[in-house]
């Protein structure tokens, strides 16, 4: 179980949401998404603090996530799709990380929801 500090558990409180992700299931989450270097996937992230989402995916540093604090997270959304520029006149390359992501999220059995090419990963679930 996750330990709430006061801040973390008052805001709980308010917005009415309980815990679907463990340090556990984060952490597997963060060492399957390491063992594919090759990936590098751009990723949207709502802490429990922040009123409003971020606008933008940008790149992640997984290493990085387990510092922020994983009790924090709201919610992760990452983007299958990666497009990649190489220069004005060519096409943009596209790569689709779909059926990987599914892969690793249903081999560890993390809680997520699918809309379109976006991944959401919640941390925490709103009670009814």
């Amino acid at each position: 179980m996750i330990k709430l500090y006061d801040g973390l558990s008052r805001i709980l409180d308010e917005k009415r949401l309980v815990p679907i992700m463990n340090n556990t299931k984060w952490k597997e989450l963060i060492a399957a998404m390491l063992s594919l270097p090759q990936i590098e996937p751009h990723v949207r992230i709502k802490y429990l603090h922040e009123d409003v989402a971020p606008k933008h995916y940008a790149p992640i540093w997984w290493e990085q996530l387990e510092h922020t604090g994983l009790a924090n997270i709201e919610w992760l959304e990452i983007k299958a799709m990666k497009e990649t520029s190489t220069g004005l006149l060519a096409p943009t390359l596209q790569a689709d990380y779909t059926d990987l992501f599914q892969e690793v999220l249903d081999k560890y059995g993390i809680p997520h929801e699918v809309e379109g090419e976006i991944f959401r990963i919640m941390g925490y679930q709103q009670l009814q």
